[in-house]
């Protein structure tokens, strides 16, 4: 037979104020408030006892309450931090079940059933999760009952603390116990829960009363689910926080340390045996959680990625020492896991052999040179996302388009993109100039002043020259006398495209030995008469 769910709503009142405590010392004594912006200005987003006793409360304007208390402690909110606070201090309760299940912004719910035995019965277990919670210096209302929706309306609503409801005491004793609770005691979103106060339905048993139809036709379906949800007709799971990643290492101490070199060895050990399980399975670790617990009962966690499988101990040491100075030891850790959450195999690559031939050789050291500088750049990348964030390294990809400035895209992402090959037989400029610049192209028989009437260096160039019957081009009022030229090179954009024209493309040297790349525009006409342009510099 199925054992019947009994479960705890742990509600934590002040939670945002009060996990900050240990930050804000201070905030023990003085009225204390989190604020965030609303409307161009900061207002109140939670405040602890004694700011709501000297008339503080959440919406105020961070002005106002500074008129009324001077000597406010401030601090600016975060939403996700007490999120993720909230879900280590679930994980933390999970030494009383292992079903726990974080909701919302400031409760937890634990489905305690078959472990009330190992505490001697459901009232020790939760006088002992209370005591627990208040060396922590958190302020708790505990419910139990046989649903989420009931234990929850009690935490937040219900008079008694802690309020036991009766195992197995089924829909009816459910609702004996709710029945006095407002409406917003069933977890309904504000705009019903004030629609139903306007038409007098400011308490659960005046629910009861009315015909499911006519609360759909009227509110939506919502308060008919949670209603039922609360009093057991309709099943609301219990969703426990993911367990931890199954490879992983852990090293627990006689002693708790709390220096960074000890903190710095542990990581050591622990990658050492992390990287020898992943050695063994042929796989790589993409991401690593570091979680030290303290013996004060929290845990500090750090996370690292890498752009590519790893199970190398020195670039992942690497990785890690950037961040441990941000572990804050407190009174000391008695615990270090490190464990990865996402791994991929690994295909073991030979760099490259050779025989005894000077061939072998040569083809030996250049894959283990291109090895190397594949590996270099792969712990750049790590190094670069974990500090600035993967979603923000980009790379150039290769595609489908001969005009030069539609060829590459670029691609976020640290991983190798599965795109077009670069042309080998192209040669083309590193530095491509965007937009290109117009230049004035320089023939011996334009007719125009020669440069040598200018005062500027020339050499004859005729059309049989190498130079292509180009005497020089002149860019930002420089000159720039002509020694050799390659082309014309034809490229055309897409014939699905008429937005660009074609272009006739010259590879030149100018004598004091710089390499540009130059195009005309049109192709076809005359040289003279066309539109010249400057698209890229060599070197």
């Amino acid at each position: 037979p199925r054992i019947p769910r009994r479960i705890i709503a742990l509600r934590l009142p002040w939670w945002p104020t009060e996990r900050l405590v240990h930050h804000r010392p201070e905030a023990r004594t003085h009225p204390f408030v989190t604020t965030g912006e609303s409307r161009n200005r900061l207002v109140i987003t939670a405040a602890n006892p004694r700011a709501i006793r000297s008339g503080l409360t959440p919406g105020m304007p961070l002005a106002d309450a500074r008129a009324i208390v001077p000597d406010v402690v401030v601090h600016p909110s975060d939403p996700t931090a007490d999120a993720l606070a909230l879900e280590r201090l679930g994980r933390w309760t999970d030494r009383f079940t292992p079903r726990v299940m974080p909701d919302g912004v400031d409760t937890i719910f634990l489905d305690i059933a078959g472990c009330a035995r190992l505490f001697a019965g459901e009232k020790s277990l939760l006088a002992s999760l209370r005591a627990a919670l208040e060396d922590f210096g958190l302020t708790a209302r505990l419910a139990l009952a046989d649903t989420p929706g009931a234990a929850w309306a009690l935490a937040h609503h219900g008079a008694g603390d802690p309020a036991v409801v009766p195992a197995n005491a089924g829909p009816s004793g459910l609702m004996e116990a709710l029945a006095e609770l407002p409406v917003a005691a069933l977890r309904l979103s504000p705009e019903v829960a004030d629609g139903l106060v306007s038409f007098g339905l400011d308490r659960i048993r005046t629910l009861s009363v009315m015909e499911s139809a006519k609360l759909i036709r009227r509110f939506g379906v919502e308060p008919v689910r949670r209603l039922q949800q609360a009093l057991g007709q309709v099943d609301e799971p219990i969703i426990p926080l993911r367990p931890l990643p199954p490879r992983e290492a852990q090293r627990a101490f006689a002693e708790p340390i709390s220096t960074p070199s000890d903190i710095r060895a542990a990581v050591d050990g622990l990658l050492d045996d992390l990287c020898l399980e992943l050695s063994r399975s042929g796989e790589g670790a993409r991401r690593l959680h570091l979680v030290c617990h303290r013996v004060d009962g929290d845990r500090r966690s750090l996370t690292i990625g890498t752009s590519r499988p790893l199970r190398r101990k020195k670039p992942l040491m690497g990785l890690f020492a950037e961040k441990l100075e941000q572990v804050e030891p407190g009174f000391g850790i008695d615990e270090i896991t490190l464990a990865t959450d996402v791994v991929e195999t690994i295909d073991e690559v030979q760099g490259g052999w050779g025989g005894n031939d000077e061939a072998g050789r040569m083809v030996t050291l250049s894959g283990g040179h291109r090895a190397a500088d594949e590996e270099e750049l792969a712990d750049l990348l790590d190094r670069l996302g974990n500090r600035f964030g993967f979603g923000r390294i980009g790379q150039p990809v290769p595609q489908q388009s001969w005009l030069p400035e539609r060829a590459a895209f670029h691609e976020s992402g640290s991983q190798p993109a599965s795109a077009a090959d670069w042309p080998e037989d192209r040669r083309r400029p590193l530095r491509l100039l965007s937009p290109p610049e117009p230049v004035e192209v320089v023939r011996p028989e334009s007719g125009d002043p020669s440069p040598a009437d200018r005062g500027e260096k020339t050499h004859a160039a005729g059309s049989g020259s190498p130079c292509h019957g180009l005497q020089g081009f002149r860019r930002r009022g420089r000159f720039h006398q002509l020694r050799m030229a390659e082309g014309p090179e034809r490229l055309e954009c897409e014939w699905w495209r008429e937005d660009a024209p074609s272009r006739d493309y010259y590879l030149v040297e100018d004598e004091a030995g710089g390499r540009y790349w130059l195009f005309r525009e049109g192709g076809g006409g005359s040289v003279a008469m066309s539109r010249w342009f400057l698209h890229g510099v060599f070197g």
